[in-house]
């Protein structure tokens, strides 16, 4: 029986732990966190930060992994390409390739060396001062160079602001550099693909629906396809074959981030992994590819089905989904809608929680504050009547009453 480790145990891995068992392997998860919620999924979770290469090489070790592979989270993906590499195990990338798709300041050296559209930046330091960030136009955004889920991302309006928010910034990074680049007034789309032998194809364009914050910028709210932006095809495909090549991508997934607004087309981000929006559950229906599976077999040294994608073009798909990621007002909820309930909803096919109930429901800071995530697909639109009926059915009600659920 094969043995596979996951990095990560949240309800974002739990199809990959739920598949792995459906395929009869053993299926182990690595995640700090006591009782992460796929744990009661898996037949082990070992206590480790998947932020600890080392520790979670010595847990893939004791286990005898045959497999590592993550989904749905950024910086896992150096770690499961060191441990493939120590252990000598299959892995879709090396570790140089996954430096590179998870540290902002290597990520923005490639964009500028090979063309690739960016917006201004600097990296800056605890030593820094304002004459160095003088030359970028306000508002500003600051960021960590190697976080993920919106840590530590901050839009400010005044630059004398960056050297206040610095601190709290590298607090949640392993550098002792920052990015600080220029805010850029846009939609935001993202670019989900599968590479087969260096050739790229693009599974789904989805607007990337932000919650609105003065500060606290990025946060997903809800992902939708297709993409009204689908008229920039041509020129999105064009920029994420160039990515593919820039980063010497030749095999597994690719997720894109990409600006548009009245400048053109940025990119924001590039990530060699399944996005954390479910992605999973939307790409296979709409094109057909199996791209959890796939990931799941080329960490383990197996051939991956590429039929589907053959003559696959997005652009021409006649299905809609949406991607609710929902989020409450701080509180304590007494009672929350049974995912059965929501299930049973028009075009509804997957949901969970990251919530319980009587477990105290903080303030959105960044994307861990997300309380759980809705899927809903249909194979020829409109999605959005039931859209609308899911915002009206799905409840978080605290002890008074209230429905603390926000529709943002």
């Amino acid at each position: 029986m094969k043995k596979i480790m996951i990095l990560g145990g949240s309800n974002c891995q739990k199809n990959a732990v739920l598949h792995g068992k459906s395929l009869g392997y053993e299926v182990f998860i690595a995640d700090y966190a006591k009782s992460p919620l796929a744990a009661c999924f898996a037949d082990g979770h070992i206590e480790v930060s998947t932020f600890d290469p080392e520790g979670c090489i010595r847990a893939a070790r004791e286990i005898g992994a045959d497999g590592i592979m993550t989904m749905g989270t950024d910086q896992p993906v150096l770690t499961a390409a060191l441990i493939a590499e120590a252990l000598h195990l299959p892995s879709a990338i090396g570790s140089e390739e996954a430096k590179s798709v998870t540290n902002k300041k290597i990520m923005k050296a490639i964009f500028k060396a090979n063309q690739i559209p960016s917006v201004n930046y600097k990296l800056i330091h605890s030593d820094s001062s304002f004459d160095d960030i003088k030359e970028l136009t306000v508002p500003v955004v600051l960021k960590p160079l190697d976080s993920q889920g919106q840590r530590g991302v901050f839009r400010l309006d005044d630059k004398n602001l960056v050297f206040h928010y610095l601190d709290q910034t590298l607090s949640f990074s392993r550098e002792k550099e920052a990015l600080l680049e220029e805010y850029y007034p846009s939609d935001e789309i993202t670019v989900s693909g599968w590479i087969q032998n260096s050739s790229l194809t693009i599974l789904t364009i989805t607007d990337r629906i932000l919650l609105q914050d003065p500060v606290h910028i990025g946060i997903c709210t809800s992902h939708r396809f297709p993409s009204v932006h689908m008229g920039n095809y041509k020129e999105i495909k064009e920029i994420s074959e160039k990515i593919v090549k820039a980063f010497h991508l030749t095999n597994g997934p690719l997720y894109i981030q990409m600006l548009i607004g009245e400048k053109g087309l940025m990119v924001n981000e590039v990530a060699a992994r399944i996005g954390g929006a479910f992605e999973d559950v939307i790409i296979k229906k709409i094109s057909g590819f199996d791209i959890l599976d796939a990931v799941m077999r080329i960490s383990l040294g197996m051939e991956v089905d590429a039929a589907p994608l053959q003559d696959f073009d997005c652009s021409k798909s006649s299905a809609e989904a949406s991607v609710q990621l929902m989020f409450a007002s701080p509180g304590i909820p007494s009672s929350i809608t049974p995912v059965e309930q929501l299930l049973k909803l028009e075009h509804v096919i997957d949901a969970g929680y990251n919530y319980k109930q009587r477990e105290e429901i903080k303030s959105i800071k960044n994307a861990t504050a997300r309380f759980g995530h809705c899927v809903l697909f249909t194979d020829s639109g409109p999605i959005a009547p039931s859209v609308d009926l899911f915002q009206r059915n799905f409840k978080i009600l605290d002890e008074k009453g209230n429905n603390l659920y926000k529709v943002l």
